[in-house]
């Protein structure tokens, strides 16, 4: 998937999905042109990210709650 598919997808913008990516919370991989190719779990981690940003989570609570799933997420709700 393109990062323009992921964006309409998501809600979130070129430079949002940059800084994630910069974070280490998706690992696109590169196509043979080098653009950027992106998975459904990088899909599916954005579309986390975009929601728990729209209820007010910090980008650090975000990585906790994404590498400690749900009972790191309820804690910090």
């Amino acid at each position: 998937m393109l990062r323009s598919e992921i964006q309409n997808k998501t809600g979130l913008t070129r430079k949002a999905i940059e800084y994630y990516e910069e974070r280490g919370l998706i690992k696109p991989g590169k196509a043979g042109n080098g653009y950027r190719e992106y998975s459904e779990e990088d899909l599916s981690v954005l579309t986390q990210i975009a929601l728990y940003r729209k209820v007010g989570l910090t980008v650090a609570e975000i990585e906790e709650a994404l590498l400690k799933g749900s009972a790191a997420l309820s804690l910090i709700l």
